[in-house]
């Protein structure tokens, strides 16, 4: 199996101006919005301007871009390759992001509208799991980012200059 990994959709129809999907992910028991209105960066570089990541202990991201495109950082210490670059759209299918697994993500200047499919454990709390770990304070981010080159996944079908 591949470090990253997507649930893809199922194509009910799809026309000139039309497409109607079925975006379904089994066992997803949270719905999570996520908008970035124009150019962005979740969550933001720290006060030194090291990079900050999101890690889950208790919540398996699904994210599906639905407006835009959106660019994923994912870091996992007990991948082989454990740096990976992700651009995704609204074409790629959602990006699965498992439990303890480091990530951030990026909007260019015209934004994205994402949707997290997320399946969450019974111990999930929300003001644990959505606190920023920098890089500056953290010896595996760190070291990883300086000496390991990423993966780069291009899933984006939408080209454009936004």
């Amino acid at each position: 199996m591949s470090e990253v990994n997507y649930k893809k959709q199922r194509v009910f129809r799809e026309t000139d101006s039309v497409i109607f999907y079925d975006i379904s992910v089994p066992s997803s028991n949270a719905a999570d919005l996520v908008v970035h209105e124009g150019a962005a960066i979740s969550p933001p570089n720290d006060h030194v301007g090291a990079k900050q990541f999101y890690i889950h202990r208790h919540q398996t991201d699904n994210n599906r871009v639905l407006q835009g495109y959106r660019t994923f950082e994912l870091i996992n210490p007990e991948w082989e390759n454990p740096y990976h670059i992700v651009h995704l759209d609204r074409y790629a299918g959602a990006l699965i992001i498992p439990v303890n697994t480091y990530h951030r993500s990026i909007s260019p200047e015209c934004g994205s509208i994402v949707i997290n499919q997320a399946i969450r454990d019974d111990e999930f709390n929300a003001d644990e799991e959505f606190n920023p770990v920098s890089a500056a304070q953290c010896p595996t981010l760190y070291h990883i980012l300086a000496t390991e080159p990423p993966i780069i996944h291009n899933e984006r079908r939408i080209q454009d200059n936004g």
